[in-house]
């Protein structure tokens, strides 16, 4: 916008030149023609800038905060386990994980490495570019800073407000400086099975009960799968 605005003075400030100092003939006439047709295509699309830039902001004004929402029942996700529990990293297997979760009433805090956005992406991902793909608030994820495992920051956020963490590490090299985790229930569970989310200790969800139609299992076969 600022170079538009800058060949428009310039133009402006042409045609008073030309004006003034060129002979008054049929030359001068299809120069002064050449400056205004510039003159009004260019303030033409500094107006059309400036309509795109009004609609931007209404769009914004009117969207209402994804960060507005409280977070009522919270649980810690390793996200950067979870994405590998269909096998390589997938935004996909994620994404059910984060629903099924919803599903069941709690509200996700998704904690990833920093080279979250390499793995799923080939390119740096911050928290909220993250939170936009996953559809959260940006409050609900956040991404380690640079050689920094986001193991550490995740179990310290679980212990200080005592939540579960959804994940299948076990995280031994962590038990000495996070003993809760070695506490039945703390760590949550999963399986990623031919597209549905078996999240073992929250209960019967509805990845489970696909899972079991599909294979005919039983209530009791379920629970030796939980267990």
């Amino acid at each position: 916008m600022r170079i538009l605005k800058v060949l428009l003075i310039g133009l402006l400030v042409g045609m008073v030149v030309c004006a003034a100092l060129l002979p008054e003939n049929a030359q001068k006439v299809q120069i002064l023609d050449g400056i205004g047709k510039g003159i009004f295509a260019t303030f033409g699309v500094m107006m059309l800038g400036y309509v795109i830039r009004l609609r931007r902001f209404l769009r914004q004004r009117n969207r209402v905060p994804l960060d507005f929402r409280p977070i009522r029942k919270p649980v810690v996700v390793d996200g950067s386990n979870v994405m590998h529990w269909g096998g390589d990293p997938s935004l996909n297997v994620l994404s059910k994980v984060l629903k099924e979760l919803e599903i069941r009433g709690y509200d996700p805090l998704v904690y990833f490495d920093a080279n979250v956005g390499y793995k799923l992406f080939d390119k740096h991902m911050c928290s909220a570019d993250m939170a936009d793909q996953l559809g959260l608030q940006t409050s609900q994820v956040v991404n380690a800073p640079s050689r920094t495992p986001a193991d550490a920051i995740l179990l310290e956020r679980a212990m200080k407000d005592n939540l579960r963490v959804v994940t299948n590490d076990r995280f031994l090299d962590w038990k000495s400086q996070f003993p809760k985790v070695g506490e039945r229930g703390f760590l949550v569970k999963g399986i990623w099975k031919e597209g549905n989310v078996i999240l073992l200790g929250l209960g019967r969800g509805a990845g489970a009960r696909n899972v079991r139609r599909s294979q005919g299992l039983s209530a009791g076969a379920e629970q030796r799968i939980a267990s």
